[in-house]
């Protein structure tokens, strides 16, 4: 393989030969002592730009080429005086002291200046790797780096028992050999470095490194034993959150069971005690109640059962939600005739309820799941009853730009800032009225309907002279218009 020569080593010849001829002027000029100083300042400058190992031979070579070319006599080494003598002793030691000092303290610098450029490489590659919060970015973070350092690639093989994963690629291999025995077939293990991965756990797997092709490329290399140590430490890291976040979801999920729980014991046995004693006074011998009273608990039962049924869809609706809801079954739609159908399923349910309609005469039309929002519309006009101290509740459904907006306003006593941030969380039930009806569910139902068919849901309170709430929701305009949406009546 054909080497070019060093372009350091060709500056330290022509320092050499610039010293040398300087050193032959001064002693055609009878300068002795300038002479050796000249050569003394070439030594010194090949010792500074070389190091230690070039000021040695610097210095040799101009012992050599002093004594026998340019001091008297020349072409012979000869000392017939002491006054000949210690001048070249001088020169001889102060050469080899000189560029031996400076050579060392320029080979430190360079050390020093390396360990630096290595120290800020692994702070940079620490500090890419902590960002990293799943272990499959790991593998991607390294590729992004290393190349530039004599590393092609980088493989990442972590332990699960009697085999190994590949994070990023999620690949299994079942022979633990095989990261080990990868590329001797093709004699390109010398081109690989394998390193363990160990940390606080344990060992957790390998590192597999795969050097550059060219040779050249290679002294470059970082320090791959600390660059491991780093990759086992955020494995670890990553691992650890992955076991936090696992932790939150499981306290999250019991909490969400004793809500629940303490939720459906009360809200169903409230009207499970009402139609257990109404229907208990019917079936009783021992009553006898007037017509009017039979009617009235009969009555009472029905309204139970209604209450029960809604209940329940209500907590199906929230499996839905947890479940993820899909926009498969989207289709244009008419805001307009979607409210109506929610005032109509009210007021079967509450027929005293009055709504003043705002509606835009042209359609308002928007392409999402024709159930869903008719529920969502429902549970917002339910709300505002419930908290509109039997005032009229305004529905207004316009267009505003690009979007379609939908509003339900009530004229309750509206909702504190405290409350306001909560009001769409499962089981919520605001402190701002003495009326706790319900489940607490209808708008976190509303907003998972809403915002499963690309809408957005927010509130204002209070909207004037400090009273009302108003529940804005808005969906982008379907861009194909032409279609006129299918009739949602019943």
């Amino acid at each position: 393989m054909r080497k070019n020569f060093s372009p350091g080593w060709l500056l330290d010849c022509i320092l050499f030969v610039v010293a040398t001829a300087g050193t032959h002027l001064a002693q055609v000029a009878d300068r002795p002592i300038t002479a050796v100083l000249v050569y003394l300042v070439g030594v010194i400058l090949i010792a500074v730009h070389s190091g230690v190992y070039a000021a040695l031979i610097a210095a040799f070579a101009a012992s050599f080429v002093y004594n026998f070319l340019l001091s008297e006599p020349v072409f012979e080494f000869g000392v017939t005086t002491v006054d000949e003598a210690v001048p070249l002793i001088a020169f001889n030691a102060t050469a080899l002291i000189t560029g031996t000092l400076v050579g060392r303290l320029r080979d430190t610098a360079n050390k020093a200046s390396r360990a630096q450029s290595e120290t800020a490489f692994l702070l940079t590659i620490s500090d890419r790797l902590q960002r990293a919060v799943k272990v499959e970015e790991i593998e991607t973070t390294l590729r992004q780096i290393l190349p530039t350092q004599g590393v092609s690639s980088v493989h990442i093989y972590l332990a699960q028992g009697d085999f190994y994963v590949r994070p990023g690629s999620g690949e299994v291999i079942m022979d633990r050999l095989a990261p080990l025995m990868e590329g001797v077939a093709q004699g390109d293990a010398e081109k690989s470095l394998i390193l363990e991965l160990a940390g606080a756990r344990g060992t957790l797997g390998l590192a597999r490194f795969r050097l550059t092709d060219l040779i050249e490329d290679r002294p470059r290399l970082p320090d791959l034993k600390s660059i491991s140590a780093l990759i086992a430490l955020a494995i670890e890291r990553c691992i650890l959150l992955d076991e936090v976040a696992e932790n939150r979801a499981q306290a999250r999920s019991e909490t969400l069971k004793d809500t629940l729980l303490s939720s459906v014991s009360h809200d169903l046995r409230t009207p499970i005690t009402v139609i257990e004693a109404a229907a208990g006074a019917l079936v009783s011998p021992k009553i006898r109640l007037p017509e009017a009273e039979r009617v009235t608990l009969l009555e009472t039962i029905i309204e139970q059962c209604h209450r029960l049924d809604r209940y329940t869809g209500e907590l199906l609706n929230v499996g839905q939600i947890q479940a993820g809801l899909t926009s498969t079954s989207t289709q244009v739609v008419d805001l307009r005739e979607l409210s109506t159908l929610a005032i109509r399923q009210l007021r079967t349910l509450h027929p005293d309820i009055t709504i003043e309609r705002q509606y835009d005469e042209d359609p308002v039309l928007v392409d999402a799941n024709p159930s869903l929002i008719e529920q969502a519309i429902f549970n917002l006009l339910d709300n505002a009853r419930k908290y509109g101290l039997n005032q009229t509740v305004s529905l207004g459904v316009r267009t505003d730009g690009e979007l379609a907006e939908l509003t339900v306003t009530d004229q309750g006593r509206g909702i504190d800032d405290r409350d306001k941030k909560r009001m769409f969380e499962r089981f919520f039930k605001g402190n701002h009225n003495g009326n706790h009806e319900g489940s607490g569910l209808g708008l976190y139902i509303a907003k998972g309907f809403v915002e499963s068919c690309g809408g957005q849901i927010d509130v204002v309170s209070p909207v004037e002279e400090g009273r009302g709430t108003r529940i804005e929701l808005r969906f982008p305009l379907c861009k194909d218009r032409s279609h006129p949406p299918e009739d949602q009546s019943r």
